[in-house]
This record gives C-alpha cells, structure tokens and sequence, in this order.
C-alpha cells in the first residue's frame, strides 16, 4: 500500500508547485504594474510641481519687469520731450522734470461740468485724457494744448463743441433810407413811408459750447420776399445869402405876405418892442415869437428880421412885414409869396 501510493503524492505535491508558480506569476506580474503606475505617477507629479515653479519664477520675473519699466518709464520720455540742453533752473521745481516725481496731481474739467482730480504719471495732457476715458474730438477745445507737458497742479479744461444743421425760416431785416430836406427842422425827420420786413429761407448751422449756442452761421440763404425800405425826411439845414449877409438856417417854410405899417405915431408890437422895419407878424403856431428869420421872395430880399409881433388876420403859413412907407405903397405890395428861414 504504501509503495503503491507514493507516485499519486508526487503527483499531487506536482501538481501544487505548478499552481503556486502560476500564483506567483500573477503576483509578480501584478505587482510590476501596479510599481509601474506608480513610477508614473511621481514622474507626473514631478513634472507638474516643476512646470508650476517654472510659471511661479516666469510671472515674478515678468512683473518685476513691468514694474522696473513703470518706474523709469516717466524718466525717458521726459528726456525725449525735452530739449537737448535744458537749464537747471527749468528743471528745478517743475515735478514734470523732476526725476524723483513719478505722478501729478492735475484738476480735469470736460462740458464745463465738475472738476475732476486726478493722480497721474501720463506725461501730456493728451494722455491724461486718455487714461480718463476722453474720446478726442477735433473740434473740442482743450486747454491747455494736448501736446503740453503735464506739471503739478495743471487745470486741464475740455469745452465740448458741436454742430447742429436745420433749414429755418427767418426774417430780412429792412434798411432806413434817408432824403435829405430843407423843410423840416435840422436834425429831426419825419417818416415818409413804414418799412417792411421780408422773408428768407435759410441754410443754418449753429455751433454749441458745452452745450450753450454761442453762434449762427448761415450757410445759404434764399429770398421769398423781399424787404420794403422805410423813407424818413431828414431835415439838413443849409446857408441862405442877401444884403444882411450870410447866415445858417435850420429849415424854410414858404408863406403868404402882406405889409403893414404905422400910420400915425409909433406903436408897440406884441413882444413890447418898438414896431420898426425888421419886424414881422405870425402866427405862433407856426412861427414861435421871438424867431430870428430870414426873408426873400418874389417882393425880393426883406432881409434879416425877427418874429415878434401878431395880428388878428394873421394864421398859418401868412406873415405880415411891417414897412416904413406910405399907405399906397402898403397896398401895392398886396399879397406875395415869400420864403421865410428859420435861423438856428
């Protein structure tokens, strides 16, 4: 029995260190992979620590640069501004040029609205417009000038300006047209006919200034009616010449005359003054007491007289000269035509 039995135990002990083999090569198999995943793993994460310090020590490194360039940025465009050999006392308070300045503190008005303060390293004023979000406009106004070196303390002011078109209908204004006349007083007028507007239509552009119309200009223009003229008489005065010389008038009137004179004894006109040659009587109304006139008509040159008399049948444009002459004389005069000067 015990002869018979020992090949099925080798068999049996065969067949177990064959299994275990198998075993063991699935373990060995097994753990090589698992100990390659986790080689490539730490490699991964090597790679991924390495890649993090390398953009750690670029963005530092790129920072510092921006910074550096910042700093000294103010430095070398002020060198380029300037003229090659600036005097010392150009330098010397101006934080512009100072190299130890690296902003201003600059007050910006724009459309006449709140000053605004601002902290600035912009060199020019331009760029200080800039960096406030200001669109330029060519039209705007700014002062001081765009290309102006920024100083400590500037003003800077923006006077918006813009355009508006329309078509309107607008008014032709009339001229006064003047006639120069003998007959009214010198210096006064008297309206002979009314003006009258006419009408245009019109092309207009209007310009504003923060917002304000500050001018009209008129781009064209197309008449639909025309304007009336107004006539006024402007009286001028003038030089009347006779026997008693020369004198200056203010104007004339033309009048009816008659004569008369002192009959008896002499008289008194109605200014208190003694009735002589030289005198005349009008009517007030139209010829105020007290005038100095100057007479000549059809009767000839009466000459240099004054106004201060008056009679009953003596009205209007008639005056009546007192002559020192017969009463037959007096009646040939008649009535005549004369013109009478008012004397300034």
């Amino acid at each position: 029995m015990s002869a018979a039995n020992k090949p099925k135990n080798t068999a049996k002990k065969q067949n177990t260190s064959f299994t275990e083999f198998v075993r063991w090569m699935y373990l060995r198999n097994k753990l090589r992979r698992r100990y390659s995943r986790d080689n490539v793993r730490a490699a991964q994460k090597r790679q991924r620590i390495t890649a993090a310090c390398f953009l750690l020590l670029l963005t530092l490194l790129l920072s510092a640069s921006m910074s550096y360039t910042r700093l000294h940025s103010t430095d070398n465009v002020t060198a380029v501004a300037l003229p090659p050999a600036p005097n010392t006392q150009d330098i010397i308070g101006n934080p512009a040029l100072d190299l130890d300045t690296v902003t201003c503190d600059v007050q910006v008005t724009i459309g006449g609205g709140t000053p605004v303060s601002w902290n600035t390293a912009a060199m020019t004023v331009a760029d200080v417009l800039a960096d406030i979000g200001y669109c330029e406009n060519p039209d705007d106004i700014i002062t001081p000038a765009p290309d102006t070196v920024v100083t400590q303390d500037m003003v800077i002011t923006v006077t918006l300006v813009s355009y508006e078109e329309s078509e309107e209908i607008a008014p032709i204004p009339y001229e006064t047209e003047y006639i120069d006349v003998q007959t009214i007083p010198r210096g006064s007028t008297v309206r002979v006919s009314y003006g009258t507007e006419g009408v245009a239509k019109q092309q207009q552009r209007r310009r504003y200034e923060n917002g304000t119309l500050v001018e009209t200009e008129v781009l064209a223009s197309e008449t639909v009616t025309a304007p009336t003229n107004e006539v006024l008489q402007r009286g001028v005065g003038g030089i009347v010449s006779g026997k008693h010389g020369s004198f200056n008038f203010s104007y004339y009137i033309d009048v009816t005359a008659t004569a008369y004179g002192d009959y008896d004894e002499p008289r008194l006109t109605y200014s208190g003054t003694l009735a002589q040659e030289g005198v005349i009587a009008v009517d007030p109304n139209v010829i105020p007491l007290g005038t100095k006139v100057y007479v000549k008509g059809d009767y000839g040159d009466y000459g240099y007289c004054s106004a201060d008399d008056i009679g009953s049948g003596i009205n209007g444009y008639h005056i009546d000269i007192f002559m020192e002459c017969s009463r037959e004389e007096m009646m040939q005069f008649g009535i005549r035509k004369m013109r009478v000067y008012i004397l300034d």
